[in-house]
């Protein structure tokens, strides 16, 4: 069994935490194949997460990917999530 909010595979699991340690939300949804989705709360952009995806390397590379594609600069006066 799988623990709630934990990816069953440890590359995306791990690609998941980089993406939500980069500012993004990861937002589990369960519906049909996919697990869920990362989405940047600055510009709304949004990317699948599947459960068994091909190759869960290049998966989680892909997630790697959009986070730092959705690296935007904060507005003036606020500060860097800590």
């Amino acid at each position: 069994m799988i623990s709630s909010g934990r990816h069953p595979k440890k590359e995306i699991a791990d690609a998941l935490r980089r993406a939500d340690g980069a500012g993004l939300l990861v937002k589990q949804i369960h519906r049909g194949h996919r697990w869920g989705e990362v989405i940047c709360t600055y510009c709304q952009a949004r990317r699948s997460v599947w459960t068994t995806p091909r190759d869960p390397g290049t998966h989680a590379k892909q997630i790697d990917r959009f986070a730092l594609d959705h690296r935007h600069p904060l507005p003036l006066g606020e500060d860097a999530p800590s």
